[in-house]
């Protein structure tokens, strides 16, 4: 190799390999400090997107973890008060079962105040864990946990966990539980209106008066009427006495009391029964006199009146009613040209003698009234809506006026006494079962977010570890590195003072 002046190669090649050495060294360093194999895309780009995914995935389940908790201390809330709420039942089935004996001789209306009150409770208890109607809780109740291999999008997805809480089957106020209109009182009640003020005994009634009662039998129909008749001059206290001292009325268990608040004569009964006064007997269950003074009754709003109209040859109207969802229809015929009185007739016949109406408590009875046109419909038990069909045949005219699709309504009246109590006893049964089935979707729920806080928990560790497999730094082996590179840093600045120091040689031959 010839000597030059100009080039020293030796101190070329030394200096190129002091910088690899000290990059390298460099390198080492950085890796030992942070701990990190891999502290820039150069380092390993592959690598590196793989640690960013396992990165990412440890992030959102760790999130999840505390949605999950979140999600578990929410269902907890909602299962102390299901909780409560059972209790509640358990409180009002005790307060139906002692109502419904008929042994029992206390004051029903004392347990009907606390049963009112433990339905009420009922509502707010499922208020404050928002399962009732547009409830915070009423809905499916979605958490996020990750660690599934689909997107984050939860619809057919498995990274989160759905509590399905929606609806009005998970709705447990007293309403949804099927508890609301329940009476476990001493009796049902029809209340004066207007006419006598009975907390003033001076008051006289200033005509006879004449009451018409009617009970509801056993196999879905009303009784024959019973009346008791009120003379002319009679005080109020009097008034009362004659009530209550009837025979028919005491058979009846009917019996006549005054409201402290309104001073309104009331009427109670161990079941559904009808009222008139022969002052002005418009309807089955009001008597509205002009008259001053005379005994007045208020409509109860478990009925609908029903007038019917003649029509010409040959004619057929369906009749539809809505009984606790069950459809039920009923088609009238007109044989020939009857009249409106017969064909009233012809439909209170048809509903008498449909058992699916007797079976809920709904029966049609006559008016009271001259007007054989028109019938009552009366729910003893069931609340109903009814619509009418378009009259069908030949001739002219509807049986009962014009088809109307828009169902009309009656509420259905509350069964009361001990026969109220029963009952109540069966609804209550439906509702205990009803509660288990919300506090089952919760206690799943809570269950399956425990194992999905463990399955994440399981996750993140595994997670964790591959990811430092890639990203780590191999302290065991950067250490030995360290060593050699500092050694080979060393020799190469030594090597490179040695190959500097070779041009002088040359001078030596100029001399």
């Amino acid at each position: 190799m010839p000597t030059s002046l100009l080039n020293n190669l030796t101190s070329l090649s030394a200096q190129s390999s002091l910088a690899a050495s000290s990059a390298n060294l460099n390198r080492t360093v950085q890796r030992l400090s942070s701990g990190l194999r891999i502290n820039s895309s150069g380092d390993d780009a592959a690598g590196l997107a793989i640690a960013n995914k396992y990165r990412s995935d440890i992030a959102v389940l760790n999130q999840g973890i505390r949605n999950a908790n979140d999600g578990q201390s929410t269902l907890q809330i909602i299962d102390g008060g299901l909780n409560t709420i059972s209790n509640l039942l358990d409180r009002a089935a005790t307060l139906a079962s002692q109502s419904a004996s008929d042994t029992f001789n206390g004051n029903r209306d004392t347990l009907q105040q606390e049963f009112s009150n433990v339905l009420s409770e009922i509502t707010r208890q499922a208020q404050n864990i928002g399962l009732v109607q547009n409830g915070v809780n009423n809905k499916t109740l979605t958490t996020v946990i990750g660690g599934g291999s689909d997107a984050f999008a939860l619809s057919g997805t498995n990274n989160g966990i759905q509590i399905d809480l929606s609806g009005a089957a998970n709705r447990v106020d007293a309403v949804s539980l099927g508890l609301s209109n329940l009476n476990i009182a001493s009796l049902g009640k029809v209340t004066a209106s207007g006419g006598v003020d009975f907390r003033d005994t001076s008051k006289t009634l200033t005509a006879a008066e004449t009451l018409t009662f009617k009970t509801l039998q056993s196999d879905g129909t009303f009784g024959t009427a019973f009346t008791v008749t009120i003379a002319a001059g009679a005080t109020t206290t009097a008034a009362l006495s004659t009530l209550n001292s009837d025979t028919n009325l005491k058979a009846a268990g009917i019996t006549a009391s005054v409201n402290a608040q309104t001073g309104a004569l009331e009427f109670k009964g161990s079941s559904l029964f009808t009222v008139s006064s022969d002052t002005a007997a418009s309807s089955v269950q009001t008597g509205i006199s002009t008259a001053a003074n005379d005994i007045q009754f208020s409509s109860n709003a478990n009925n609908v009146s029903l007038q019917a109209t003649a029509s010409s040859s040959t004619r057929a109207q369906t009749f539809t009613f809505n009984v606790n969802g069950q459809t039920i229809d009923l088609t009238i015929s007109n044989t020939s040209n009857q009249t409106a009185a017969q064909n009233a007739a012809a439909l209170k016949t048809a509903i008498n003698n449909n058992q699916k109406l007797r079976d809920a408590g709904i029966v049609a009875i006559d008016t009271n009234t001259t007007a054989t046109d028109t019938i009552r419909i009366i729910s003893a038990k069931s609340n109903f809506t009814y619509s009418i069909g378009t009259a069908s045949g030949s001739g002219s005219g509807n049986l009962f006026g014009a088809a109307t699709t828009s169902a009309q309504s009656a509420t259905a009246a509350t069964t009361t006494g001990s026969a109220g109590a029963k009952d109540a006893l069966d609804s209550l049964k439906t509702a205990i079962s009803n509660l288990g089935k919300v506090q089952g979707t919760v206690g799943s729920g809570q269950n399956r977010l425990a194992q999905a806080i463990d399955l994440a928990t399981s996750q993140v560790t595994n997670f964790q570890a591959a990811e430092s497999r890639i990203r780590d730094a191999d302290v065991t082996a950067e250490a030995s590195n360290l060593s050699r590179l500092s050694v080979l840093q060393q020799a190469g600045v030594a090597a490179l003072a040695q190959a500097n120091q070779a041009s002088q040689a040359v001078l030596s031959l100029l001399r």
